[in-house]
Parts: C-alpha cells; sequence; structure tokens
C-alpha cells in the first residue's frame, strides 16, 4: 500500500486520495475559523504585503487597507508574529492542498517522479507568491516565535518530495531518497529567486539537467557515476 507526506496513507481504494487531512500537514487553513472582521484584516496583510514588503506590514498600515481599528488586529491574532504565522499559513496551505491533489492523481513511480519535477519547474514562474515568500523568510529567520513554523514547512515539503519520488513498491520512501529530496527542495526555491532577480533568465535547459540527475539518481537506487554507493 503507497504512502503519503508524513507517514499518512490512503484507502485502498487508489491513489487518489479523498481525505486531506490524513496528510498531518505542519499548518492548517486558518480561515474558516476566523471572524468577518479577522479574515479582511489577514486578506488585507496579504495585499500590504504584496504591494509594500514585509516593511509595510504595520498595524497602522494593516488596518488602514482593511478598514478596521489598528488594535483589533492584536484582538484577534495576539501579535504580528501571530498575523504573519496566519499569513503564511492561509497561503501555504492551498498551496500545498494543490500540490497534494495533483500529485496523488498521478501513480506511484515514475509517473509522480515526473510529476513532481513538473510542478517544481512550474513554481519559479508564479513571482508573486515567491516574492511575498521570500520577502517573509529572513525575518521569520530572526523571530524566536516563527522560525520553528519555518523549520516544520522545510520538513514537510523535504517529505512531501521523498514520497513522491520513492518507487511503486516503496511502502516509505528508501534512506537514499531523503538527500534528494533536500535537493529537490533547495533547487527549486534557489532557481525561483534567480528568476526573481532576473525575470527574463532561461531556466529551461537548468530544470532539463536537473530533471536528468534527479531521475537517473532515484531509478539507480542512489548509484551515481562516480561514486558507488
Amino acid at each position: 500500500m503507497d504512502g503519503g507526506p508524513a507517514l499518512s496513507r490512503p484507502s485502498k481504494e487508489g491513489e487518489r486520495v479523498i481525505g486531506l487531512t490524513r496528510y498531518e500537514l505542519p499548518f492548517s487553513d486558518p480561515t474558516p475559523d476566523l471572524s468577518p472582521t479577522a479574515a479582511r484584516i489577514l486578506e488585507a496583510a496579504g495585499r500590504v504585503l504584496s504591494h509594500e514588503g514585509f516593511r509595510g506590514l504595520t498595524f497602522e498600515t494593516i488596518a488602514k487597507e482593511a478598514g478596521e481599528n489598528p488594535a483589533l488586529i492584536r484582538y484577534h491574532f495576539g501579535s504580528k508574529a501571530g498575523l504573519i504565522a496566519a499569513l503564511v499559513d492561509s497561503v501555504m496551505y492551498q498551496e500545498a492542498v494543490q500540490l497534494i491533489e495533483q500529485l496523488t492523481a498521478v501513480p506511484a513511480g515514475d509517473g509522480r517522479r515526473k510529476a513532481l519535477l513538473a510542478l517544481h519547474e512550474g513554481l519559479p514562474e508564479d513571482t508573486d507568491a515567491y516574492r511575498n515568500f521570500f520577502e517573509l523568510v529572513p525575518h521569520i529567520l530572526r523571530d524566536a516565535e516563527l522560525q520553528p513554523h519555518l523549520r516544520e514547512l522545510f520538513d514537510w515539503y523535504r517529505k512531501l518530495d521523498a514520497w513522491a519520488l520513492k518507487g511503486a513498491g516503496d511502502a516509505e520512501p528508501p534512506a537514499h531518497i531523503a538527500p534528494m529530496a533536500l535537493l529537490t527542495v533547495a533547487i527549486a526555491d534557489g532557481i525561483a529567486l534567480q528568476k526573481l532577480a532576473d525575470p527574463g533568465l532561461d531556466v529551461t535547459p537548468a530544470f532539463a539537467l536537473w530533471r536528468r540527475l534527479v531521475l537517473g539518481y532515484v531509478e539507480s537506487g542512489g548509484e551515481t557515476a562516480d561514486s558507488p554507493l
């Protein structure tokens, strides 16, 4: 039986997953639990981040954008860190759900591996989402309350990639998959950063090379051309 990310299991009815709760995401969608006022504040924070960057995320600016009293931000989210955590969760949850749905629609093995790489190749084109992510990351790393949040997020993405890269007959990803999963996450983010800095950059050849390296390594069971393991 094929396992899903973070030690979850699909039903016996096939690879397509019906309930996403089994994936044990390290974050949840905060929006269903928010009051209408809190939801307006969160949406306003997202717009401010897109237009003005992290420096624009002040209570006064967000409150003005939302048409609410600044004191309500602290009331609903507790602190700026709480607001940012909710903002990251709301964005990343939707992206994570889409990734899971697209990957579980493809049979495990070669097809799912190629689907994962194709999804990674498309992410750098979503410049707005990556710009917001890179705006937040340096500040999250300096915030003791938010740093574990980012660590859990990357840990989940590595597990997702490892799950997608494993073979059709593997209940869990073999040990040699973990370092490659780390590299797939790092390379996708690194290429996206270069694409933001140089929108005209042609990343297609780099992704083609990356695809050959990943598939060759995984399909060989971790063997490399210059260093048999």
